[in-house]
């Protein structure tokens, strides 16, 4: 609905939410809900920015890694839009919603968050630093509720993506691919992107690592860089390209890791489309009560996917 009292307006209400609570005492509640009781709460617990919703978050996220995961885990970030006050705001221009709380999330290829968390700005700038940079550490904590040895196959972009990262992951039997910025790989003379633009579209050219790790360029409209630890340039496909000069579809080969990479990265990025979907259309004078509602919209979102997955395992043969 566009707003919140359009469930109990007389054209438009909706027996299900109109008849199981009054409008004036649903809007009552939303203004004296709390989720921690602010008197018994220790001076160390208020060191978190989220301390008034962290009981929420624990018991949510708790919730969501109680389901079985999924073989290919997407990690990206998330926002939630807010253009209020808040020391958490950040402002991200190549989002749709550019000011907003900005979330970290790990989703399956069904668009199933499965873990989350919300960033609080820098980390503690006295912790030692480590091997896989500040970036790395998040895909590490994100992916630490994944059980070891089962097959699993995580996905990001070139922010997170590097070698130290792809091993770390290695040793807890998990797969990694994603796209990386040539700085991070150290020692590897890869073909110049003039030169594969002079082959024409599709030209790629490859290595491999000591650590058996494969380092792809591809030259699609400009030079893509992907690191994988368990798949290479075979077999190499085509894909639909529409030709500026010849002005039709032309057959562009694709390499096996960039066709991997496509069809599993984008999970967080569905789980945001459909929650802009249905987006809530509440205010409120407290900036913690976005998140928490946001929260709730990826609550029904995993909900119908678990329905979703459910149901086919029920349809027969």
């Amino acid at each position: 609905m566009p707003s919140v009292r359009a469930y109990w307006e007389m054209e438009t209400k909706h027996p299900t939410v109109c008849d199981v609570m009054s409008r004036d005492r649903f809007l009552k509640l939303l203004t004296l809900i709390h989720f921690q009781d602010n008197l018994n709460v220790s001076d160390d617990a208020k060191k978190d920015k989220l301390w008034k919703l962290r009981p929420w978050l624990q018991n949510l996220r708790k919730q969501f890694l109680c389901i079985p995961p999924e073989e290919c885990h997407a990690v990206d970030e998330m926002m939630v839009p807010f253009k209020g006050k808040s020391n958490l705001r950040v402002y991200m221009p190549a989002k749709p919603h550019k000011w907003g709380f900005k979330m970290w999330g790990r989703a399956g290829q069904s668009g199933f968050l499965y873990d989350f968390d919300v960033c609080q700005g820098a980390e503690n700038p006295d912790k030692e630093r480590s091997d896989v940079g500040v970036s790395g550490d998040l895909v590490l904590k994100m992916t630490s509720t994944l059980p070891a040895g089962k097959n699993h196959k995580v996905f990001a972009d070139n922010y997170f993506t590097s070698v130290p990262l792809v091993e770390h992951l290695k040793e807890r039997g998990i797969h990694y691919i994603g796209t990386v910025r040539m700085n991070r790989v150290k020692d590897c003379n890869m073909m110049d992107e003039k030169d594969l633009k002079k082959k024409g579209r599709g030209s790629m050219d490859f290595r491999v690592n000591q650590d058996n790790n494969i380092i792809v360029r591809w030259f699609d409209n400009k030079a893509v860089n992907l690191l994988s630890s368990f798949v290479g340039i075979e077999p190499v496909g085509n894909v639909k390209r529409w030709d500026r000069k010849s002005k039709t579809h032309i057959m562009v080969p694709r390499p096996a890791i960039v066709e991997t990479y496509n069809k599993f990265m984008g999970g967080v990025d569905l789980l945001e489309m459909l929650c802009a979907l249905y987006k809530f259309s509440f205010k409120s004078r407290r900036w913690y009560m976005y998140i928490w509602w946001h929260t709730v919209t990826v609550a029904v979102i995993n909900a119908w996917n678990l329905y979703r997955r459910d149901q086919k395992k029920l349809e027969p043969g």
